[in-house]
């Protein structure tokens, strides 16, 4: 699936208003809003191979639905077009029944072997609390989330980064108005957007990028 997105890291400010501004200024009704939990888990090999081709593979738990029996969704990510300010990937995800992380990553290791010749670990470990809106009608929406995120080193349990993200993603509103409605939130604000992923901004907050990575930045 297309995923068409603009991201704010260091967004520190009232959602609720802005989604209430956002809302009256583009005529979008609030069609809903909730709240969601979730631990992620990003799986990369230890040359960093995906994080050196632009790809991210995440394990995901919804913690609301961890006594529901609900399993794993994993998700692969790469780049589909590039934008100064919007980041257009290709986003397939699966449902999996296997609800520990240690299953999915033995199997996903197992592949990376054979393909790359490495096998694959945990990277990297964020835990999210989302705030979310859809704005506009049930066939041509903008999704609004405010992400609280909790990047943590999986080898140092101390070792945290925390950050609020503002993310805006074209549920069938279209680019021309997601691109209207990012310049608003830029010049209202004083938000800047970002299309580094958040798997490599968790890794450079917390100096786990390769050298190689972090001296070209």
């Amino acid at each position: 699936m297309k995923e068409i997105e603009v991201e704010f890291p260091d967004a520190n400010f009232d959602v609720s208003e802005a989604v209430e501004t956002i809302s009256d200024r583009f005529h979008l009704p609030l069609l809903s809003n909730g709240m969601t939990q979730v631990r992620d888990i990003y799986v990369d090999t230890k040359s960093y191979y995906l994080l050196r081709n632009n790809l991210s593979f995440r394990l995901r738990r919804k913690l609301d639905n961890i006594y529901a029996g609900e399993g794993t969704r994993l998700t692969f990510k790469f780049p589909l077009e590039k934008h100064p300010d919007i980041l257009i990937r290709e986003e397939l995800k699966l449902k999996v029944g296997v609800r520990e992380f240690d299953q999915v990553v033995r199997f996903f290791s197992g592949l990376t072997r054979f393909l790359v010749n490495e096998p694959a670990f945990f990277q990297l470990v964020s835990e999210e609390t989302s705030k979310e809106f859809d704005l506009g009608t049930e066939s041509e929406n903008l999704n609004v989330a405010y992400d609280n995120v909790k990047f943590r080193d999986p080898s140092d349990s101390g070792k945290i980064h925390s950050v609020n993200y503002l993310e805006i993603e074209d549920h069938g509103i279209g680019m021309e108005k997601l691109v209207e409605v990012k310049d608003f939130i830029k010049e209202r604000y004083s938000l800047t957007p970002s299309t580094e992923s958040k798997y490599r901004y968790g890794l450079r907050v917390l100096s786990l990028l390769p050298p190689e990575r972090a001296s070209s930045e």
